[in-house]
C-alpha cells in the first residue's frame, strides 16, 4: 500500500488528542496473563490499552506496562491508556478518589481517558486506599460485605445522580488527572441529557457493538455530537456469550468475506467498525490473534462486503443489564 493509500490509524477527540482505532481489550482477562498480553501488543504495534478498575487485573496491567516503559524504547505519552469509574463509586466524594486508585494501580500520574462504566450507581463498596490492587473479599459487583438492608435488599443506589457524577469527572479532567473523560453504555437520550448540562462534552461513548449489533443510529448521533464511539466485544464476547446464542466469528456470511480477502473473520468483523471511524477494542490473550487484530489497515471492504455485513444487524445484545440489575438499558 503506498503513503497516499495508507489509512489512518487513529480517531482525533473534541479535544485534538488522537486516539488509536484498534485497542487492546482486557475484560475478562485473567489474572496472570493480562500482563503478558499486554506486553505482547505493546510488542507488536499497539499503543493503545483499554482497562477498567472492575476488571480487578490494573496492578498487573500497570506492572506490565512499567516493563515496558523502563525498556526505554517507549513513554508513558506513547500508549494511550483508558481506564473507567466503577459503579460503586458514583457520589462525587468517592469519584477522585477512586480514580487516584486507578492511577496508583496502573503506575501512572494520568490517564488518556476515563469514561463512567455504567449510567447505573450502586452502593458504596469500601477498599483499601493508598494499597495497590484488591484483597480476595473484594467484589464490587456483588457489593461485598455491604449491608444492603437499609437499601432494601438492593444495590442499586437511587440517591446519586448522573449528572452529579459527571461534574465530579469534570474536576478531575481539569484538575490535570485525565486528559478525556466519556461514557460507556449510554443510550442517545442518556447523552442528550448529559449535553444539556455538561460543561465538559464526552469525548467517547463505549458501546458493545459487532456485527450482530451495529447501533448504526447511535453511532450516526455520536459522531454529529463529536463523539467517538468505541466498540467493546466487537468479536461477539466469547467469554460471556452463552451456548446457545449466535457466534460472530463462526457466522458463514463472515467467513465468506474473509475468504474473499484471505483475512480472517475477526480481521473482517473488526474492519468493518473501523471502516465505519468506530474505534474497536478486542481482548485476546493469544500472541497470534493480538496481532492478527491490529492488521485491518492493509485491506479495504467493498461496498458490497459493507451492505451485506449491515444487513446482518440483530440488535442482539451479549450484554443484558436487566438480567443484573433489572434495568432495561437496552430495551426496544
Amino acid at each position: 500500500m503506498s503513503e497516499e493509500e495508507k489509512q489512518p490509524t487513529t480517531v482525533t477527540l473534541a479535544s485534538g488528542d488522537k486516539m488509536p482505532l484498534v485497542g487492546l481489550g482486557t475484560w475478562k482477562a485473567k489474572k496472570g496473563e493480562v500482563g503478558a498480553a499486554v506486553k505482547a501488543a505493546i510488542g507488536c504495534g499497539y499503543r493503545h490499552i483499554d482497562g477498567a478498575s472492575n476488571y480487578l487485573n490494573e496492578m498487573e496491567v500497570g506492572d506490565a506496562l512499567a516493563e515496558v516503559f523502563k525498556g526505554g524504547n517507549l513513554a508513558r505519552k506513547d500508549v494511550w491508556i483508558t481506564g473507567k469509574l466503577n459503579n460503586p463509586y458514583h457520589h462525587k466524594e468517592h469519584v477522585r478518589p477512586h480514580l487516584e486508585k486507578t492511577l496508583l494501580d496502573l503506575g501512572v500520574e494520568y490517564l488518556d481517558l476515563w469514561l463512567m462504566h455504567w449510567p447505573v450507581a450502586f452502593v458504596y463498596v469500601p477498599y483499601k486506599a493508598g494499597v495497590r490492587g484488591f484483597d480476595d473479599t473484594y467484589d464490587p459487583d456483588g457489593c461485598s460485605g455491604v449491608d444492603l438492608s437499609a437499601n432494601g435488599g438492593s444495590k442499586i443506589d437511587m440517591s446519586v445522580s448522573i449528572r452529579e457524577t459527571w461534574e465530579a469527572m469534570e474536576a478531575c479532567q481539569r484538575a490535570g488527572l485525565v486528559k478525556n473523560i466519556g461514557v460507556c453504555n449510554f443510550t442517545a437520550p442518556l447523552i442528550h441529557d448529559l449535553l444539556t448540562y455538561a460543561t465538559i462534552k464526552p469525548a467517547v461513548n463505549q458501546v458493545e457493538m459487532h456485527p450482530l449489533l451495529q447501533q448504526p443510529a447511535l453511532v450516526k448521533y455520536c459522531q454529529a455530537q463529536n463523539i467517538a464511539v468505541t466498540a467493546y466485544s466487537p468479536l461477539g464476547t466469547a467469554d460471556f456469550k452463552q451456548p446457545h446464542e449466535p457466534s460472530v466469528l463462526g457466522d458463514e456470511t463472515l467467513k465468506k468475506i474473509a475468504d474473499k480477502h484471505k483475512q480472517s473473520v475477526a480481521q473482517v468483523a473488526l474492519r468493518f467498525n473501523v471502516q465505519r471511524g468506530v474505534i474497536v477494542i478486542p481482548k485476546s490473550t493469544n500472541p497470534d490473534h493480538i496481532k492478527d487484530n491490529l492488521n485491518v489497515f492493509d485491506f479495504t471492504l467493498d461496498d458490497d462486503d459493507m451492505s451485506t455485513i449491515a444487513a446482518m444487524d440483530r440488535n442482539y445484545h451479549f450484554l443484558r443489564p436487566q438480567d443484573w440489575y433489572g434495568i432495561p438499558l437496552f430495551a426496544n
